[in-house]
């Protein structure tokens, strides 16, 4: 019973989405057609009948975006008119719509666009003659468009364009280039040649980072085999030093006391001989006086001389005592050295095979630009077994200018055999 229900619940929902699509499938299809508006309100509600939608893209309220993404498979070029009925509209949205180079002419009257997207549309280099004046777009998406060199020569009069988006059309690297050159401002995505460049700075990065990552390598070992096996040595040395480095400033300490007290020995002394000077000139007639003072005078030299003394053995005992620190700092850092030696050669390992990962990439990158590039265009497709029908019609402009001129006669017109049909002129530039 159970399963039965949930049969046939399964089977509602089932015909429920089927419903659903058919309605949505069937409003798709019936698009109004272009009817006359008076405002920019009527103007919104066709769009908004469509399937687009209009909307504010600041708190000013003072731009708008026209987004026809969405809307009903029925739109066509005269719909673009709706736009015309309203002001400020900077950005409009029109990927994959059936809008074609009609189209373009009508959004080419809408002098404050900014922001333009005719990404997998229908668009040709013929159409962007129609864009090819306004002042203020600054962003343009043309990819899966049939646009070709000819159109990028049409977008050099846009002063304001800074990012252009060529992807899987029929523009070359040749192209790109040229059209940079005569606007150095200008982004384009994706620009071969200079992700070529970039891909070569990072190969030679990733190369100096290679040899570099191999020498601090080699070092590691190095600094392994000479003081792994010596830790425990340098440990002993280490603490032997510390003790010596210890005992000699203790020295240096007792010293030190014992050159203070020399020097106020040596103070009082000669203080004392000045007094006995003084008193044998008060009486010069009293010998003893003479005596005391010339007695107080040599001691008073006895005690400068012992303070000096006392003051030198100080002195090297301070410097053998900085002596002794230094060397067990030194072999404080030996050990330290040994100690790490494994695991600075484990970690130069990782980073060495970091950095072979690294360059391999970039190779593979340089490699896989390096084969596709040269006239390629700017696709995923795999590039033309027979590259001179490539350079053949990328010269479709000159030969029609020769047969228009009669350059070459009636009688030979170069590319009557091979003359592309109608609907391929216009984007296999």
């Amino acid at each position: 019973m159970s399963s039965r229900l949930f049969r046939l619940a399964a089977s509602r929902r089932l015909a429920s989405a089927l419903a659903v699509t058919a309605l949505i499938s069937a409003v798709r299809a019936e698009a109004p057609a272009y009817r006359a508006v008076e405002n920019a309100s009527e103007a919104v509600e066709r769009i908004e009948e469509l399937g687009g939608a209009v909307r504010y893209l600041n708190a000013n309220r003072d731009a708008l975006e026209v987004d026809f993404q969405f809307a009903s498979e029925g739109l066509n070029d005269a719909h673009l008119q709706y736009v015309l009925a309203m002001e400020n509209v900077t950005t409009v949205r029109l990927k994959r719509t059936p809008i074609t180079d009609a189209g373009l002419a009508h959004l080419g009257k809408v002098t404050t666009l900014r922001r333009l997207f005719l990404e997998e549309t229908a668009v040709s280099s013929a159409g962007l003659k129609h864009i090819a004046s306004l002042p203020q777009l600054q962003f343009l998406n043309l990819y899966g468009t049939q646009v070709g060199n000819v159109g990028l020569r049409r977008l050099r009069r846009l002063p304001s364009l800074r990012s252009l988006y060529v992807g899987e059309t029929r523009v070359t690297e040749f192209g790109v280039a040229v059209l940079k050159r005569a606007t150095p401002d200008l982004q384009v995505f994706p620009d071969h040649r200079e992700a070529r460049q970039r891909t070569r700075l990072v190969a030679d990065v990733a190369t100096k980072l290679h040899f570099e990552s191999q020498e601090r390598l080699a070092a590691a070992e190095r600094e392994l085999e000479e003081l792994g096996p010596r830790q425990e040595e340098f440990k002993k040395q280490a603490d032997a030093a510390k003790a010596s480095a210890d005992h000699m400033r203790g020295q240096a300490k007792t010293l030190k006391m014992r050159r203070d007290a020399a020097n106020q020995a040596a103070k009082q002394a000669q203080q004392t001989a000045l007094e006995s000077r003084q008193q044998a000139a008060d009486k010069p007639a009293d010998r003893s006086l003479k005596q005391l003072a010339e007695q107080k005078r040599k001691e008073a030299a006895e005690a400068v001389q012992q303070a000096a003394t006392t003051a030198k053995q100080f002195d090297d005992a301070q410097a053998q005592a900085n002596a002794a620190e230094g060397a067990s700092e030194a072999a404080k850092k030996l050990y330290e050295r040994a100690k790490e030696a494994k695991n600075q050669r484990d970690l130069a390992e990782r980073i060495l095979a970091a950095s072979q990962l690294r360059l391999t990439g970039a190779m593979e990158d340089l490699a896989g630009q390096s084969t596709s590039g040269g006239l390629g265009f700017l696709t995923k497709k795999k590039r033309s077994k027979r590259p001179w029908r490539t350079l053949w019609r990328g010269t479709g402009w000159l030969r029609k200018l020769a047969n228009r001129r009669g350059l070459f006669g009636h009688r030979f017109q170069l590319g009557a055999r091979r003359r592309p049909a109608p609907s391929q002129a216009a984007g296999s530039d």
